[in-house]
């Protein structure tokens, strides 16, 4: 079963252990805005559920994505360095549940 991965409506930002910040903790409402993305993993690479496996930047935060489902990121839709929005699919999880 595939299952889409998707630019939420929002996140959290990148952890800075260094600096951190009250804002690191506050889910980042992403909406309309546009999310330059940048991946962490690559088309066939096997992802757990709940693991970063890209990231956005939108209007100077770096955000975390993480991945829905556990199995093997069988496809990408948006490059790296491409804007999405929210809503959009940026690849697909190829997962055992049926």
């Amino acid at each position: 079963m595939n299952v889409p991965f998707t630019v939420p409506d929002s996140a959290y930002p990148l952890k800075d252990p260094v600096h951190p910040c009250p804002c690191q903790f506050k889910l980042y409402e992403i909406e309309e805005k546009p999310v330059l993305i940048f991946w962490k993993k690559q088309a066939g690479d096997h992802v757990d559920k709940d693991e970063i496996i890209c990231s956005g930047e939108v209007e100077k935060k770096t955000l975390e994505f993480h991945s829905p489902a556990g199995g093997v990121l069988v496809k990408i839709f948006v490059n790296d360095g491409e804007e999405a929005s929210a809503g959009t699919v940026l690849g697909e999880i190829e997962t055992d549940e049926a």
